[in-house]
């Protein structure tokens, strides 16, 4: 073997391995995220105690308070009086204040969320019927108090979920963007257990009961809870997750990122960006600073959870 050969063998190998170090180092990531907070937990004894779960910001500027959150309880199927809604507020995203007349919702909601569009608050959450079906309905208010006009936004469908619902309004192109979770988890055939991740748009918020359906991911295990921003000149989406064998067996928050907010997402090399039983994240771009409001579980049996928040590190 002569030397030149050696030579371009190892000038080949050379660039190959830069070549990947390279690639390595672009791998697109979620941005890095603070210290978890705990936030807000249920009070013992009361309607919310250990169930907190999911919580939707708005930044309403009323009554004293710069930021109005809507959270809503853990319980599934079962008895729809568990399933109720609860008003806090804030002004530092931090320390938040229940408003006295919670629960504000007082049955049959379940993942509450809310987008403040020209002084009308919009509420969104899903509802079940006896056999676990679900469907997503929408409610008006003009205080963020008082919530009626419910319609059915997304159907009703025999053995499926629709559930988790994310509203969000899209500052770059004026629409609003309703992203959910639609599934059959429950066939007799489990090979046809399907979980997949939906999103539905419209320049009227009212008229998104009408909207065209798109799939943005599709799993054979579980996948759900939806929230989208847009951050860094980029779409996050963030999904939870849970797989046996997989993440220790804990559910994960996952995330993904794409350059159209109803175009192909793929997964970022961070993900999960959250792993220690954490779910049912809500993301939330305010005051420029990236927010997730998440659901981390401390007793997977009984089914308990605290509600905690972590924010990108700029």
């Amino acid at each position: 073997m002569n030397t030149k050969f050696i030579q371009i063998s190892m000038l080949i190998l050379f660039l190959t391995m830069l070549c990947s170090i390279s690639q390595y180092a672009q791998v697109s990531k979620y941005p890095m995220l603070s210290e978890s907070k705990v936030v807000l937990e249920g009070d013992s004894g009361k309607w919310d105690y250990n169930k907190v779960h999911t919580l939707s910001v708005v930044e309403a500027n009323m009554g004293g308070y710069k930021y109005w959150g809507y959270y809503g309880l853990c319980y599934y199927g079962g008895n729809p009086d568990l399933r109720k809604g609860g008003l806090v507020r804030s002004n530092d995203l931090i320390n938040w204040d229940k408003y006295a007349g919670n629960p504000i919702i007082k049955g049959d909601c379940r993942w509450p969320t809310v987008v403040l569009s020209n002084s009308v608050f919009y509420m969104f959450y899903a509802e079940y019927d006896s056999n676990n079906d679900s469907h997503i309905v929408m409610l008006t208010s003009e205080d963020g108090i008082h919530f009626d006009n419910k319609v059915v936004v997304v159907p009703k469908e025999l053995g499926t979920q629709n559930q988790n619902p994310f509203i969000y309004f899209n500052k770059q192109d004026g629409y609003f963007y309703l992203t959910y979770y639609h599934g059959v988890e429950r066939s007799n055939n489990k090979s046809k257990n399907i979980w997949q991740i939906k999103l539905i748009k419209s320049k009227t918020i009212d008229n998104l009961k009408n909207a065209k359906v798109k799939t943005l991911l599709t799993s054979d295990y579980t996948i759900a809870s939806p929230s989208i921003t847009f951050f860094n000149n980029k779409y996050y989406l963030l999904i939870e997750s849970i797989k046996e064998g997989n993440w220790d067996n804990k559910w994960v928050t996952r995330a993904y990122e794409s350059n159209k907010i109803d175009g192909k997402y793929k997964e970022l090399g961070n993900s999960p960006v959250l792993a220690d039983n954490d779910a049912c994240a809500f993301q939330y771009v305010l005051d420029n600073q990236l927010y997730i409001f998440y659901s981390h579980c401390l007793d997977l049996v009984k089914w308990n959870w605290e509600l905690k928040m972590v924010k990108a590190i700029k």
